[in-house]
C-alpha cells in the first residue's frame, strides 16, 4: 500500500493544490494529515473544504487548538497570535466546525499519526526532547511507525530498542529498517523552514518498506501577493522564499 503523508499545510492552497496534483499522479491509495491545516496562509477555509472534500483524515495541530482554546494562543508569538485571529476571520462556521472536532491522535494502517509528539501531543516539538529521553519517548507507543509533523522539517529517527539512529530526510526513497521502529517527522506543505522553499511531503511504502520524500514546486510569489492582500503578518510570507 502507498500513503501520502502531508503535514503543516498552514492555509496555503497553491501549495497544497501542487502537492494533490503530484500525489494524483504517484499511484497513492490513501492520504493522512498531521494538523497545522490553517494559520499563517491566506486561504484556510478553501484548505479545510478541499481536506473534506478528499475525504482526508486529520489529527489536530497546534493551530486549530489555538482557535479553540485561549490558553494554547497566549503561548504563541505576537506575530502568530496576529494570524490565528486573522485566520479565524477567514474562516466559516462549517470550517470552525470541522476544526474543533479533530482528534490529537489516529491509528491507522499499522502506524501512529500525531501532529507534535507521540503518544499524542499537538504541542511539543520533537526539539524539546533531549536525545536521553529519546528512548522513553519510544516506550510510550506501540506501533513500529510514527509519523509526526509541527517542526516544518524533515528528519528519521530509527530505534532497535537500545539504540537511537537520527538523520535528516533528503528527496528521494529512505528504505526502512526491518524489524525496527520508525519516528517520521514529515516536514511541511505549505511553510518549508530546511532552506528548501519547495512544498514537502512522504509517501509510505508498505510493500517495499520505504519512505518516499517528494519535494514539490508551487506559484510562491502568487501566495505571497494573497497574504498581504488578506492582511496577514507580512513575516508570514517573507519567511515562503
Amino acid at each position: 500500500m502507498r500513503i501520502a503523508i502531508v503535514s503543516d499545510i498552514h492555509g496555503n492552497l497553491d501549495a497544497f493544490n501542487s502537492v494533490l496534483s503530484d500525489i494524483d499522479q504517484s499511484r497513492v491509495e490513501a492520504i493522512v494529515s498531521l494538523g497545522d491545516i490553517v494559520g499563517y496562509g491566506p486561504e484556510p477555509r478553501q484548505v479545510v473544504e478541499l481536506i473534506q472534500k478528499r475525504n482526508i483524515p486529520s489529527v489536530i495541530g497546534n493551530h486549530e487548538l489555538a482557535i479553540t482554546d485561549e490558553r494554547i494562543l497566549e503561548c504563541f508569538n505576537p506575530l502568530a497570535r496576529q494570524s490565528i485571529q486573522k485566520t479565524v476571520e477567514l474562516l466559516n462556521e462549517s470550517a470552525l466546525d470541522y476544526l474543533c472536532r479533530l482528534e490529537r491522535c489516529a491509528i491507522r494502517y499499522g502506524c501512529r499519526f500525531v501532529h507534535g509528539l507521540p503518544p499524542r501531543s499537538a504541542t511539543t516539538y520533537l526539539f524539546e526532547v533531549t536525545d536521553d529521553k529519546l528512548g522513553d519517548l519510544f516506550g510510550e507507543y506501540t506501533e513500529p511507525l510514527c509519523f509526526i509533523g509541527h517542526t516544518h522539517t524533515l528528519e528519521l529517527l530509527t530505534f532497535d530498542g537500545l539504540e537511537i539512529v537520527r538523520e535528516p530526510l533528503r528527496e528521494g526513497i529512505k528504505p526502512l529498517s526491518p524489524g525496527r521502529r520508525h519516528l517520521v517527522n514529515c516536514g511541511s506543505v505549505g511553510q518549508p523552514r530546511d532552506l528548501n522553499n519547495k512544498a514537502k511531503y512522504l509517501i509510505l511504502d508498505t510493500a517495499e518498506n520505504h519512505l518516499e520524500v517528494r519535494f514539490v514546486s508551487y506559484d510562491i510569489s502568487a501566495v505571497v501577493q494573497k497574504i498581504l492582500a488578506a492582511g496577514l503578518p507580512e513575516a508570514h510570507a517573507a519567511r515562503l522564499w
